[in-house]
């Protein structure tokens, strides 16, 4: 699988006011009427249970010079004492519809309603309708591949 290079996003929610994120390779679009994308999201994903309650998230298509976001958002163990908002010290804004943080500086933001979920192993695969979106500047992305961050 690392020879296939993707796309990095930080999908993200919030609940109880809390702001929750993770580092997602495996975001794809999946349908155009309506206009659907998914991804998977690990079962012991810090995201998961965030996701879960609250039915709507965000997606932050990153640039290739947000490399240090996508590691952080990628570390299980994140800096700062268990209940901080994962988002703290991020320039970011809340999306419009939803209230997820959409991260500055990304290339494209997207704010997304569960449509459905399914069992995929041991993640759950999260299928959501596009509910805003907006694209920023034209910049290079941030790519995976090998096991590594590629511009």
């Amino acid at each position: 699988m690392s020879q296939y290079a993707t796309g990095i996003t930080v999908v993200s929610t919030v609940v109880d006011g809390r702001r929750h994120g993770l580092t997602v390779n495996s975001f794809a679009s999946l349908s155009l009427q309506p206009l659907l994308a998914m991804f998977g999201c690990a079962l012991d994903a810090a995201l998961h249970e965030p996701l879960s309650r609250s039915g709507t998230w965000a997606v932050s298509v990153l640039a290739a010079d947000q490399q240090p976001a996508a590691a952080y958002f990628a570390t299980r163990e994140r800096p700062g004492p268990a209940g901080t908002d994962q988002f703290d010290g991020w320039p970011c804004r809340p999306g419009p519809v939803t209230g997820a943080p959409l991260l500055d500086g990304a290339l494209a933001w997207m704010e997304l309603r569960t449509w459905a979920t399914y069992a995929g192993g041991d993640h759950t695969i999260v299928v959501g309708e596009v509910v805003s979106m907006e694209v920023g500047p034209e910049r290079p992305p941030l790519l995976y591949f090998r096991s590594d961050y590629r511009a």
